[in-house]
């Protein structure tokens, strides 16, 4: 089945120049030079995706995003943003567009949406397939019941979603075993009173349009399960009639479709992210070029100076290179720690001998306090290695944006059974309100600069060799980063 876009822009180059791509790969286009006429296509064409520019004369994005999905919620949207379009491209996933793609369009991140858009297509699909037969299976044996009461019970309890049968007051008179387990059920209680502890009805009750037309409905709704836990249900109605044809009951059918919903959110967030760790690459780049620049030049003219200022350059960009591939890394393949013995003296000389210069060039001291004795640690050197880094430089950020003079001080305790890395400094400290958000995936208060993925990899890292991970901060006072790792 062919894939219907409807392409949204007031700018005809661009537009012409997406038509062609999107049907040479194998899309049906339609187009609309501004929102109203896109609004009147997406309500008569019936197109599967609208791909649509966030600012455009009478009717913007947003605002064509609301309709669709006020009218016609199964058409997926994804937006095309422009420089300085961040807030908006985020209000537009938080109205349940599928994801954003930033100009000049690259053809890949196109694509990359358009899967995710079609994906999402298909998942509603087989949720409606799914939903579908099983109705048909329900109302077949509900027909049959005074012939196979046994089998009807027995089909009907052991359905892998929940069902309830609900009279016109919407009085909950039958449900099935797997709704019983998981809802507060007492006797002549309606449905909204156990999905959401609600005293009256909700105001798009799929099961009160079935009562009226006869019709099968859809909804989804947010339900409190016995146990306080919130999950996301899909909804689907069908009428039970009497010999006349009468409505006498309506059954109800949900699916939880949560996972499906935190998958979707996940995905949102990782394409929001994905842009910001190709800001930071692309600084990576800026930079080894002006440090090859400078190395050029110096070969040129003969000057050693210039050409160790360039070489510097160069190695701190490999060095941030190096930690956002690991970071990445850590964060896309499920890992195994490689383990093998390390000394605690080398590991900690390798560590200060890469954060000390840029301590050094932001005026920072560093203390270290490291017993001399010879202790050997059975760790994963490269995960725990790359944990301290991610620390450390926070450290060095955190210092450098301060007047006072920057401290940090990284200091080893060893006990018979654990050794305890104390790595603090005198920055601008972390809000007590942040504090359980820093080791969070993708959390950062960096904007641009970071992407939130250091923290939260050095968390795993430290857990997956048997630690510990804590932190301790005052605001403009310090930081303190607790790490505990098992001597064995």
């Amino acid at each position: 089945m062919s894939i219907k876009i409807l392409l949204a822009d007031d700018e005809k180059g661009l537009q012409k120049v997406l038509t062609i791509y999107l049907q040479d790969a194998g899309y049906e286009v339609i187009t609309a030079d501004d929102g109203k006429k896109a609004m009147l296509l997406a309500d008569t064409a019936s197109p599967d995706i609208v791909l649509t520019d966030i600012r455009m004369p009478g009717m913007d994005g947003i605002s064509l995003l609301k309709h669709i999905k006020e009218h016609t919620p199964n058409i997926e949207v994804i937006m095309i943003t422009g420089h300085g379009d961040y807030k908006l491209a985020i209000e537009s996933l938080k109205l349940d567009a599928v994801d954003f793609i930033p100009k000049p369009i690259d053809n890949d991140i196109l694509d990359i949406a358009l899967k995710r858009a079609c994906d999402r297509i298909e998942n509603k699909k087989r949720i409606q397939s799914y939903t579908l037969d099983l109705e048909a299976l329900v109302l077949e044996k509900t027909r049959k019941l005074t012939e196979s009461e046994k089998r009807y019970v027995r089909l009907f309890n052991e359905a892998p979603c929940y069902i309830t049968v609900q009279d016109r007051n919407l009085n909950i008179v039958e449900t099935n075993r797997i709704f019983r387990e998981h809802f507060n059920l007492e006797d002549k209680m309606t449905c909204y009173k156990v999905y959401k502890d609600r005293n009256e009805p909700c105001t798009d009750c799929p099961v009160l349009e079935t009562l009226k037309d006869g019709k099968s409905h859809t909804a989804e709704f947010e339900v409190i399960l016995k146990n306080g836990r919130r999950r996301d249900i899909y909804v689907q109605t069908s009428a039970i009639t009497d010999d006349s044809g009468n409505i006498i009951h309506v059954m109800e059918m949900s699916t939880d479709v949560t996972l499906i919903r935190e998958l979707q959110d996940h995905l949102a967030a990782l394409g929001l992210h994905i842009g910001a760790v190709s800001h930071g690459l692309k600084q990576v780049l800026t930079g080894l070029d002006g440090g090859s620049y400078f190395i050029d030049s110096g070969i040129d003219k003969g000057d050693a100076e210039l050409i160790k200022e360039g070489w510097s350059i160069v190695k701190e960009k490999m060095s941030k290179t190096r930690q956002m591939v690991l970071d990445i890394l850590y964060h896309t393949k499920k890992r195994e720690p490689d383990r093998s013995t390390v000394l605690l003296n080398d590991l900690i000389k390798e560590t200060v001998s890469i954060i000390k210069p840029k301590a050094d060039k932001e005026k920072i001291r560093l203390e270290i306090d490291c017993p001399q004795n010879a202790i050997a640690l059975h760790i994963d050197k490269t995960a725990v290695f790359s944990a301290f880094m991610s620390i450390l430089e926070n450290a060095v950020e955190a210092c450098g944006s301060r007047e006072k003079q920057g401290v940090i001080r990284f200091s080893i305790q060893i006990t018979p059974d654990h050794i305890i890395f104390s790595i603090k400094d005198n920055g601008k400290g972390i809000d007590e309100s942040k504090k359980g958000k820093l080791f969070d995936l993708f959390y950062s208060d960096k904007g641009n600069k970071g992407t939130g993925l250091g923290l939260f990899i050095a968390s795993r890292s430290i857990k997956q060799n048997g630690g510990t991970i804590i932190v301790n901060s005052k605001v403009n006072q310090y930081t303190e980063f607790r790490i505990t790792l098992p001597r064995v």
